[in-house]
């Protein structure tokens, strides 16, 4: 029996600076019950997000090609226009083949197609694994607050078998 402890840092959140979680690759993202919203293992809220983590030996996580391949964020402290009162923000998912880094899939989503968005959004995209070939792939998200000028792009490895 004995006592460990270890300091972390806590991400700073300042409420006039673009932030977002980390980035989740998940083979399964759904929306859970009413009465299961916030509670259970893998739910942020009303989604269940069960994320493919990495093999202990730092390869990227896999997916067979008959899966789908979920990528789930938020994204918090989008600037807000006074007029509209609402966000302006756009967002590129592009997913690069790591051998020859070259975008194999590019989408752009922008707040305004988004429905009822306030100053955190929750972006949930999902990709055939059968659509790309066999390798290893990056994800990169770029989020850009048109109002501030700010941007964010976290990115996720991941390998399709």
């Amino acid at each position: 029996m004995g006592t460990y402890s270890r300091g972390i840092i806590v991400p700073d959140f300042s409420e006039d600076k673009l932030a977002n979680s980390s980035l989740i690759l998940a083979d399964d993202v759904e929306p859970v019950p009413t009465n299961s919203v916030g509670t259970g293992m893998f739910v942020i809220g009303t989604t269940k997000v069960r994320p493919r983590v990495s093999a202990s030996d730092g390869k990227p996580a896999i997916f067979k090609r008959g899966q789908k391949v979920n990528f789930w964020m938020q994204v918090y402290n989008l600037s807000v226009d006074e007029k509209t009162h609402k966000p302006s923000a756009t967002f590129e998912y592009d997913v690069v083949n790591a051998a020859t880094n070259k975008a194999v899939v590019h989408t752009v989503d922008s707040s305004e197609k988004m429905g009822n968005v306030g100053e955190q959004v929750t972006l949930q995209k999902a990709l055939a694994a059968a659509n790309l070939d066999p390798g290893v792939y990056r994800i990169q998200i770029k989020v850009s607050d048109n109002i501030s000028k700010q941007t964010r792009d976290p990115s996720a490895s991941f390998a399709v078998e």
